[in-house]
């Protein structure tokens, strides 16, 4: 079944995923194929990986592509040379040193580029299912993670080799809905939700996650896949209704409603980076029986 989005006070949101979130829950597995691994994303590996001996500035360092709002997006590099504590780009350890330029095509984007002869997967940490895309994007994550609380106007940011072989998008995926509007804001936070899940399973799954219908179809035992309805009933809050399904009594029902309402509240904070977060989220499954709550703290979910 498809989410059912409920007026009145209500809206949608979301159900949660796994990997990448520094949630310890075991994340869905095929008969066949290994899952994602769990992995945290708590700090920032570009702003460990750094080289302090490094002298030049991000300017120096780099020419950039000049294009629309190039101040903009200099600045926005600046900012995440600066919080990782380093000179310039070439301070970042491999591959984030790779950066041969950027520009900002539009309001709240950033395109960066990387040099061509950028090997994937060099540290041999990816899956077997994961490829350069995975690997771009992750790199996108990290940047927003440095600065992206800081910088409520940046949207998107896109990692690609310079030949544009390889691209990888990470995106804050706004809709710009009024945090007043209840119905709104859920929605809001069905989106976000939705594509984190396909930034983690796209690969996995090999098919864009544009709906529940289709991450069922690629993990039916799984419960996230199951979300009914999702209610706001006040700001901040979302409360989440599983439906009885496949995944009963199975592998991942942990109980259900703490499995899906850990792993949605790390995933959805993780999309707003701050920016109006969800404080509340309550999950219920079997008819109310199986019920779970999850309040934001800062220093697990920010």
């Amino acid at each position: 079944m498809e989410v059912v989005i409920r007026n009145r006070i209500l809206g949608l949101a979301v159900a949660a995923a796994f990997l990448l979130s520094g949630c310890s829950s075991t994340p869905p597995q095929q008969p066949e194929v290994a899952p994602p691994a769990v992995g945290s994303t708590a700090s920032s590996p570009a702003a460990e990986a750094v080289a302090p001996s490094s002298t030049q500035t991000a300017e120096q360092s780099v020419e950039p592509l000049r294009n629309s709002g190039q101040d903009w997006a200099d600045e926005k590099i600046q900012m995440w040379v600066d919080n990782s504590g380093i000179k310039s780009t070439k301070g970042f350890l491999y591959p984030y040193n790779l950066m041969t330029g950027w520009t900002s095509p539009k309001p709240g984007v950033i395109d960066i580029k990387l040099a061509n002869d950028m090997v994937f997967n060099k540290d041999g940490m990816q899956e077997s299912y994961q490829g350069p895309t995975d690997e771009l994007r992750f790199m996108g994550l990290i940047m927003f993670e440095s600065i992206g609380k800081d910088s409520p106007e940046l949207e998107t940011i896109t990692f690609s080799t310079e030949n544009n072989k390889y691209s990888g998008t990470y995106t804050r995926a706004r809709t710009g809905a009024d945090p007043e509007d209840r119905e709104a804001w859920a929605q809001e936070k069905y989106v976000q939700w939705l594509n984190s899940m396909n930034d983690t399973y796209e690969s996995f799954c090999k098919a864009e996650i544009t709906s529940l219908k289709i991450y069922r179809q690629c993990i039916p035992s799984d419960p996230h896949a199951y979300i009914d309805k999702v209610e706001s009933p006040a700001p901040g809050e979302l409360v989440v209704t599983l439906e009885d399904g496949p995944w009963m009594d199975g592998t991942y029902d942990l109980p259900a409603s703490g499995f899906v309402s850990s792993n949605m509240m790390i995933r959805i904070n993780e999309k707003n980076d701050g920016l109006q977060p969800l404080e509340k989220l309550t999950v219920t499954a079997r008819g109310g029986e199986d019920t779970s709550v999850e309040e934001y703290d800062e220093s697990i979910n920010g």
